[in-house]
């Protein structure tokens, strides 16, 4: 028989497939198997070796000629194949596949999960940095590409409005049209992510025994997922309930944008159920928490004071330090809280003014018009002003549009 070769951070089988109360339940609840089948096991294993091909494809040619090529790819991305000086059959075959949709892609349900992103003001906001951002620090896996690039040395308040500003970009109306800023941001970020896992592969320092492929299909798919699944059950928890539809949308724009940015669709979801599967095989995929979870989690949790408020600086940076703090304890508990390096609070009492919040003004809005219009209009002005305070830290990746 053939010995299987996978990283040390990905348990045997045998340990994945025990049965508990936690499968138990699951399966009850969702009427399908928590523990992987040895095929889905055997596709993980595949899935923590495996990049992105199609543009790795292109980064091994851009890399033949770093300053020239990489000119050219932009000048593809930004302005289109037919402005390239002459032909270049491995430009020409990735952006084939980008530029044409997948059979599956509904526009109309893109537009719904933009609507409904934007009603979420900036509790979407909360839950994306306080649950999903400082929970999947928790797997040391997903902290190893920031380690080995230096990243963890890069101010918090920097990565945090990159991302902010690739995420504004693609919940723009229209978005995903070809030469928009959610179509381009989505492909410049699978850009870097193919640049950083090209110099991590060919470094001394990345332990392919350990780690398998830096910025691989699982860990993709995983980020992909805390922007859809968790994004949910997060604004559920602080007293937001959307409708089956706008569920169903989100998890169909986050599917399209992870098939943009390179993700296999066998790990793209379509419900939250498959998703809420996929994300408990992390236990199995990552070491528990270490010290370079520490140095992140605090590292976030420090991020507002980075932040430029126009009145009363000082004030709100620790107002919203301590209701970040909040948030994330609400979530995973103060035992998390420890293994992260933060340090527990007595009370966390600012979720509670959410849900309070949230459950008065989002049920009355279903029963009147004006307010629900005040909620889709402000919400995405919340989510602008976030941003806004890193002041040229979230702008990188608006100019690296071409105008």
């Amino acid at each position: 028989m053939q010995t299987l070769v996978k990283p040390q951070r990905l348990a045997p089988y045998e340990k994945m497939s025990r049965t508990n109360l936690k499968t138990r339940i699951f399966h009850y609840f969702t009427e399908q198997p928590l523990q992987p089948s040895y095929a889905e096991y055997l596709s993980l294993n595949e899935a923590l070796q495996t990049g992105d091909n199609a543009m790795d494809q292109v980064m091994d040619w851009v890399m033949t000629n770093p300053r020239q090529n990489r000119k050219l790819f932009e000048t593809a991305l930004y302005q289109g194949l037919d402005k390239l000086p002459h032909d270049i059959p491995v430009l020409t075959d990735f952006f084939k596949i980008v530029e044409h949709a997948p059979s599956w892609l509904d526009s109309a349900k893109i537009e719904t999960a933009i609507k409904f992103t934007h009603r979420l003001g900036s509790n979407g906001t909360f839950i994306l940095r306080d649950l999903a951002l400082m929970t999947g620090y928790q797997y040391p896996g997903f902290n190893q590409p920031l380690i080995q690039t230096g990243a963890l040395h890069k101010y918090a308040g920097k990565r945090l409005a990159e991302t902010h500003k690739w995420w504004l970009d693609v919940n723009q109306l229209n978005s995903f049209s070809r030469f928009n800023d959610g179509f381009t941001s989505t492909i410049y970020v699978r850009f870097i992510h193919s640049l950083v896992r090209y110099q991590l592969n060919k470094s001394k320092d990345w332990d392919h025994e350990i780690w398998g492929t830096p910025i691989n299909q699982y860990d993709q798919a995983m980020t992909n997922i805390a922007f859809s699944a968790v994004l949910l059950i997060g604004v559920r928890a602080i007293g937001i309930f959307p409708s089956k539809a706008e569920c169903d949308a989100l998890m169909h724009f986050w599917k399209y944008a992870g098939w943009l940015m390179g993700i296999d669709e066998k790990w793209l979801v379509n419900k939250e159920s498959e998703a809420w599967k996929l994300l408990q095989w992390m236990n199995y995929a990552h070491p528990k928490a270490d010290e370079s979870s520490k140095a992140l989690a605090v590292s976030l949790s420090k991020e507002p004071f980075e932040r430029h408020y126009k009145y009363f600086n000082r004030f709100l940076q620790r107002k919203a330090y301590q209701n970040h703090l909040d948030i994330t304890q609400f979530f995973i508990g103060q035992r998390k809280m420890k293994n992260l390096g933060l340090k527990p609070r007595t009370l966390a009492w600012y979720p509670l003014y959410l849900i309070a919040k949230n459950t008065l003004v989002y049920r009355g809005a279903k029963h009147i018009p004006k307010l629900d219009q005040y909620l889709q209009e402000s919400g995405r002005a919340k989510q602008e002003y976030a941003l806004s305070l890193y002041q040229n830290a979230g702008k990188q990746l608006a100019s690296m549009h071409q105008s």
